[in-house]
């Protein structure tokens, strides 16, 4: 009898592993058919929660080219929201604007003159820090007051994206792209300027993000390029030459000098 209940026990406990095996693959094949799904597929295709989380401050080192220009760019942020970007032209700084926390400023290459943004440059630049792929998972947004909605599938090229609503708390809506291969964002479409204190007109753009790398453990686009949709105007592109994960970053930089 023992000897047979031993036999039956290995079996039953075989057979759980089994079914349960067979679950859990039938829900990472299974299409998702909710945000909360899709977010957590994304979350795992990033890195997982817990290393996406650990990021707390960030340093990106960027080449930038628009039609009429070619600049580089270093871009520093914390949580839980500050950043500041320094702009350079031929080795020498031209142009820093930065976000606080509670307020953008700028200066403009001269002296020690600083200026306060316009509220809307002001709200971009916090949109930056707090849309994910810098700081922030999307798993992260709705505790941050920002809300999620999946709005459907998006053909797009020949890729059936997941198009997600993100609305964050101000009222600034975009939307976001989830490739149904590697669950990372690989697009971004909403109404705005490009540089808002340049030309404030508004149009749809499309941000594409590619070139994903692995820093810290947490996917990170390496190139992007924005487009005009209504002329396909490319309006700007992005390279990523380096980017360094939690460096020590003196808070006083974030404040107006």
């Amino acid at each position: 009898m023992s000897k047979r209940m031993s036999i039956f026990s290995r079996s039953w406990c075989q057979s759980v592993v089994v079914i349960a095996t067979a679950a859990m693959l039938f829900c990472c094949s299974r299409s998702p058919r909710t945000v909360d799904e899709v977010i957590d597929r994304n979350t795992q295709a990033m890195g997982g929660q817990q290393v996406i989380e650990a990021v707390h401050s960030i340093a990106i080192d960027l080449h930038i080219v628009d039609p009429s220009f070619a600049v580089d760019g270093s871009y520093r942020a914390t949580r839980p929201g500050k950043m500041r970007i320094d702009v350079n032209a031929d080795g020498k700084q031209v142009f820093t604007e930065a976000f606080d926390g509670r307020r953008g400023w700028e200066w403009k290459g001269k002296g020690r003159t600083t200026v306060a943004a316009t509220a809307k440059a002001t709200a971009a630049l916090r949109h930056g820090a707090e849309l994910p792929g810098h700081l922030y998972g999307l798993h992260e947004l709705r505790q941050r007051g920002h809300r999620i909605e999946l709005i459907g599938r998006e053909k797009i090229e020949g890729t059936d994206y997941y198009a997600l609503r993100l609305t964050l708390d101000d009222g600034y809506t975009t939307t976001l792209y989830v490739d149904p291969k590697s669950w990372l964002i690989s697009r971004r479409r909403d109404v705005r300027p490009l540089h808002v204190d340049i030309d404030p007109t508004p149009t749809m753009i499309e941000q594409r993000m590619s070139d994903f790398r692995q820093v810290a453990g947490v996917w990170f686009s390496f190139a992007n390029t924005e487009t005009d949709l209504k002329t396909g105007k490319v309006l700007e592109t992005t390279t990523v030459r380096a980017i360094t994960v939690n460096p020590e970053i003196d808070d006083a930089i974030f404040e107006e000098f």
